[in-house]
């Protein structure tokens, strides 16, 4: 399964981080949802039918391996349940792109959307994509948190994944974004420090991070020293000041107190202008989509977000949210903005036509709408 050599680690020996914060990212119902347009579908967040499976993911990826058309490796780190990450490696260009998905357990339509493009890239034979393979070294972790999709386990209050968090239900020290009884949010734990174990949290050089997929993705990059990253996640039901769902709202770093703390405020600046090129990119590639309605992701500047750290260690980086809780019915349209996305990205990195994309496109962009609530009151 490659040449990395694997590595696991128990979070059982390192010190537990401090001071708690609530875990997940928090927006206020309005008390009458507005009307929306299309006016659903709604589904169950926690249905993963349509969805690959752990092992299925790994069978489809190794007989991809199998073919020779991608390299199958381990992450870094095993997940707390000792489960491997899947690691997929497309082409052999000078160029390092990489992109992550469903680091929120509960978030798994992405992963569809990333084992797509994938296949896109790997699997076909025309000039755009032997371009990609040949001027990129591109590497797709289609599902960092794999306990928290679908780990055989219960939480303290006795529910079962699908789940946000990862699965890690003991904390000794007190813990930021931490579930008791369930684990913690690996999206922000990414490190911004000298080391993939640095906390983010505790001042100082430190081996305090207790989150072994973030630790992975960190490791990842510092092997690969990326180019470009790209985080797809899922975000809620929002709406546009015209009624219209929205379908996913993007964002670049914006850690610029911490970058200017590190002294790096110049060079954070022109990362900042840098990803924003590479999120003009992937905006435009949904433009002519008529499901796809894009707005500006109102994110908050926390450093240890995968978004904030890889940007303050370098890389172009973008966030790219798309609605979830949808269920299968269309779910669809939700991965294939992910595949599209990414493909179109890739082959802008690829020909270089994204150091010269047009910035009107983010500065026109649209703030995320108001919070819509499921009407069904589920």
């Amino acid at each position: 399964m490659g040449s990395r050599r694997r590595t696991t680690a128990s979070l059982s020996s390192l010190v537990l981080a401090a001071a708690v914060v609530a875990g997940a990212q928090g927006t206020t119902a309005q008390a009458e949802p507005p009307e929306t347009t299309p006016g659903g579908p709604w589904g169950d967040e926690s249905s993963l039918s349509g969805v690959a499976s752990y092992e299925q993911m790994w069978a489809d990826l190794q007989r991809l391996e199998d073919r020779g058309a991608i390299e199958l490796e381990p992450a870094p780190l095993q997940s707390n349940l000792g489960r491997d990450i899947p690691v997929v490696t497309i082409g052999d260009g000078p160029t390092p792109v990489m992109l992550i998905a469903n680091q929120h357990g509960n978030e798994f339509m992405v992963s569809r959307g990333m084992m797509d493009l994938i296949q896109q890239v790997a699997g076909n034979n025309g000039p755009e994509a032997q371009e990609i393979r040949d001027n990129l070294t591109v590497t797709i972790v289609p599902r960092v948190n794999v306990d928290g999709f679908d780990g055989d386990v219960t939480d303290a209050r006795g529910n079962t994944t699908p789940w946000r968090q990862n699965y890690d239900p003991t904390c000794d020290v007190g813990c930021n974004y931490w579930v008791e009884g369930r684990g913690y949010d690996i999206n922000r734990y990414h490190s911004y420090g000298a080391t993939p174990y640095d906390n983010p949290y505790v001042a100082g050089e430190d081996t305090l991070n207790e989150v072994p997929e973030a630790i992975a993705m960190r490791t990842l990059w510092d092997e690969l020293q990326p180019v470009v990253m790209v985080d797809y996640h899922h975000q809620g039901t929002y709406v546009d000041d015209d009624g219209r769902m929205i379908t996913g709202s993007i964002m670049w770093p914006n850690a610029t107190a911490t970058a200017e703390q590190l002294g790096i405020a110049d060079e954070f600046a022109q990362t900042i202008t840098k990803s924003q090129r590479a999120a003009s990119v992937m905006l435009q590639a949904v433009d002519s989509y008529g499901y796809a309605n894009i707005t500006r992701y109102p994110s908050t500047t926390t450093p240890g977000i995968a978004r904030n750290a890889y940007g303050l260690l370098g890389s172009a980086s973008v966030l790219f949210e798309l609605r979830g809780g949808i269920g299968q019915k269309s779910a669809g349209y939700i991965s294939k903005t992910a595949s599209v996305t990414g493909y179109e990205l890739l082959k802008a990195i690829a020909d270089g036509s994204w150091e010269t994309a047009d910035l009107s496109v983010i500065e026109n962009i649209r703030e995320r709408g108001d919070y819509v609530r499921d009407p069904r009151g589920e």
